[in-house]
């Protein structure tokens, strides 16, 4: 077996010399065409699981050492990819993928001397070839031993379906496919297992230095089902409500770019879920209703300028947010006077009535920004003159906007004006030094006034 081992090892070595050999020469040359260009990236990537595979095999060496020889020890390190990873100067996850790799296929010995088979003798096979990277093999040594935990015996004849669907499919796919073949293999243990993912959810709240707040969100697969489900209903481009005509198809439809990232929108998208749950609980059951409570001096309400408090919240908030929460039907503003001595607790009921909203959603059919296919569902009214200055709640002075851009109406100083019955959106002169008006429509009806006026 030693013999075999050398003559594979001196041929994975030999292959390695001549990968980078060529590689080297490509890049001297240059990349002239897209063939040349995919040739090299080719090499590349052969030449990485080649000296991968021999990483594979030193790291087996030094995972025996540290195995016989408390190695880690001695070095002051906890195991042997922590001996990889100081003193190979790489990161953690690749040393313990070789370190994985490495033990699974290195040759056993009892005590008496005699050698025995690699652990996982098909992977061994599988690690000269280089045919995958490192990463898929770690993770096929890692699902057998789990499988061989949970039935002994089982784990060696799924080693070669596991390299088999590794080369056609992505890292997310096979990892996947992992998943399923421990399932499969003991389906008496998936209820123990489920039970025990259920124990280790919840939600850890981190307050950082700079005053935001950060959710560690660990959740078992039936509580991922919801909150994925619920998040990718708001924030799937090809989800997200929009306004077409008959002769559309979804492939047509542009879906707009607002500036924020993914992450931005799956927030913005769980605060909106919150503020539904907020509006639908109105205390008929638990006997009082669940809102958030807004402090703001009645100065910062007045002049614009100053700061707020959101109850339970240490970051303070600008008078401008707190002005435009005191706007919203599931909030409840507290005014405070020169003393912090409340002045005015204002009544959510007081606002916009579900009949304005009724109306406010025939009227401007979802998010009135140019571009934005927000359903009315997700908006807040907004006061076209804020609440604070004097401006009535009615439904002359309100129109629907997705939190998004209420924000920025709010914020960023655009302003509404009404010509001739038409209402337009004023940009600031920070956005467009020319205030060009953006006129403002019905999205859901906008087709059906636009061929009168095309006619005309």
């Amino acid at each position: 077996m030693a013999d075999a081992r050398t003559v594979a090892d001196a041929t994975v070595a030999e292959r390695l010399v001549d990968a980078v050999r060529e590689l080297t020469v490509l890049a001297g040359a240059g990349f002239g065409s897209d063939a040349q260009a995919r040739r090299g990236l080719e090499r590349l990537g052969r030449a990485r699981r080649l000296l991968d595979a021999v990483a594979v095999q030193v790291s087996g060496e030094i995972d025996r050492l540290c195995e016989e020889s408390n190695l880690a020890v001695r070095w002051g390190e906890r195991s042997a990819a922590g001996v990889v990873a100081a003193v190979a100067g790489v990161d953690d996850a690749e040393a313990r993928a070789w370190c994985t790799v490495g033990a699974a296929i290195r040759p056993r010995m009892t005590l008496t001397g005699q050698v025995l088979e690699p652990q996982h003798p098909g992977l061994a096979a599988a690690v000269p070839a280089a045919e995958l990277p490192v990463s898929r093999l770690a993770r096929i040594a890692d699902t057998i031993q789990e499988v061989e935990q949970r039935v002994p015996g089982q784990g060696g004849p799924l080693t070669g379906v596991l390299l088999g669907a590794a080369a056609g499919l992505t890292s997310r796919e096979f990892a996947r496919v992992c998943r399923h073949t421990i399932q499969w293999a003991d389906a008496d243990g998936v209820e123990p297992r489920e039970a025990e993912l259920r124990r280790r959810r919840g939600v850890q709240v981190a307050h950082l230095p700079d005053g935001m707040l950060r959710w560690i969100v660990t959740m078992d697969p039936e509580s991922a089902g919801f909150l994925t489900a619920a998040l990718d209903a708001r924030t799937a481009p090809r989800r997200e409500p929009h306004f077409a005509t008959a002769t559309d198809t979804d492939d047509r439809v542009d879906v707009p770019d607002d500036g924020r990232t993914l992450p931005q929108r799956r927030l913005d998208a769980l605060v909106g879920i919150a503020r539904s749950a907020l509006r639908a609980d109105d205390g008929a059951v638990a006997g009082t209703d669940v809102t958030m409570l807004v402090t703001v001096p009645l100065e910062a309400l007045r002049s614009g300028t100053g700061a707020g408090q959101i109850e339970g919240v240490d970051l303070p908030i600008s008078a401008g947010t707190a002005r435009r929460l005191a706007a919203a039907a599931d909030i409840v503003p507290a005014v405070l006077g020169g003393q912090s001595e409340p002045l005015d607790l204002g009544r959510a009921a007081r606002l916009f009535s579900r009949a304005q909203r009724r109306a406010l959603t025939i009227r401007d059919g979802g998010c009135l920004w140019p571009g934005c296919t927000a359903p009315p569902g997700w908006c807040e009214v907004a006061h076209i003159t804020p609440w604070s200055h004097g401006g009535p709640t009615d439904l002359d002075n309100a129109m629907l906007l997705c939190p998004f851009h209420h924000r920025r109406f709010d914020l960023d100083g655009w302003t509404l004006q009404v010509r001739d019955g038409c209402r337009w959106l004023i940009p600031p002169p920070s956005i467009d030094a020319g205030r060009t008006p953006h006129r403002l429509t019905n999205h859901r009806t906008a087709h059906l006034t636009a061929v009168p006026e095309a006619a005309a």
